[in-house]
């Protein structure tokens, strides 16, 4: 892996393993500040603000006997369980979310959205 990350001149971040790797990582990569845990917050906020706005779109992402989108992704979001329908769509739900909305921690802001 060593000689991958050198040649794409990368480096590896470690995030927690907690089942919510996918958030952390965004969070990283966004967040330029010490207060990681409050960009960290409002980015499963706005995750699952955006679920709920656009329900409908991703409702047709969801088969009908998988459960309701609001369930599987509250199961996600607050016990990190991901692996279901759900939990296929967080990325496509958190880059929308991300497109609408600024994650702020403190005084800075670390990620700019559409306004």
């Amino acid at each position: 892996m060593d000689d991958v990350t050198k040649s794409l001149n990368v480096t590896l971040a470690h995030t927690l393993a907690d089942g919510h790797c996918f958030p952390h990582a965004v969070t990283l990569q966004l967040n330029e500040t010490p207060n990681t845990m409050q960009a960290y917050k409002f980015l499963m906020k706005a995750i699952e603000t955006e679920s709920t706005r656009n329900k409908n779109h991703y409702r047709n992402f969801i088969h009908e006997n998988s459960g309701r989108l609001d369930l599987l992704v509250h199961k996600y979001l607050h016990n990190k369980i991901f692996d279901h329908a759900a939990g296929d769509l967080i990325p496509q739900i958190t880059s929308n979310a991300l497109q609408n909305r600024s994650i702020s921690t403190a005084k800075e802001t670390v990620a700019h959205g559409r306004h």
